[in-house]
């Protein structure tokens, strides 16, 4: 009778486990550099995914808002009434957060003359529209109403250049 051939061989097995370890370590380095250091999260990895690029969006703006004093009191909070980034709280009262984010390509320019400036319709913050507005209004008058504190919705975008960063706020009220 003649024994089965396994599927792999001992130094296949090796090199399965090796490649999984390096696989792991990699995603681990990403996740950590993503939540530690977001700004050299973008330079290293020029092909985040887009998700990655929300949440690292996520992080520079809660970064950014504890920098001019206000606290960050939830991230990625579900609500009765939909969802939010980020709630935070500073000196005038809750804050309901969306954060948009993207990735801009090189903007042409001629020689010599300035680059063409980013549209208004070209910008993150414009994937927020009349119905996204009325429902971040929403969640914040619900939790202003639930909480007995004031609270307003705002929406951050975070635009990416080729080679740069920039972090740019855009806000518009939703109630």
């Amino acid at each position: 009778m003649r024994a089965c051939k396994r599927p792999f061989g001992a130094a296949r097995a090796h090199e399965f486990v090796v490649n999984f370890a390096q696989v792991l370590v990699r995603a681990w380095f990403r996740t950590a550099l993503r939540s530690h250091a977001p700004r050299l999260f973008l330079v290293l990895c020029r092909a985040a995914t887009t998700a990655e690029l929300g949440l690292v969006g996520e992080d520079l703006v809660a970064r950014a808002l504890h920098r001019g004093g206000a606290r960050i009191e939830a991230r990625r909070l579900r609500t009765p009434w939909g969802e939010l980034d980020l709630l935070a709280h500073d000196e005038r009262g809750l804050v309901a957060i969306e954060v948009k984010s993207a990735r801009i390509a090189p903007r042409p320019r001629i020689r010599g003359q300035a680059a063409i400036p980013l549209g208004e319709r070209d910008r993150p913050g414009a994937r927020v529209d009349a119905r996204g507005r009325e429902r971040l209004g929403r969640i914040a008058l619900g939790i202003s109403a639930r909480r007995g504190i004031p609270a307003r919705a705002e929406v951050f975008e975070v635009l990416v250049g080729p080679g740069r960063f920039q972090l740019e706020i855009q806000r518009k009220s939703g109630d």
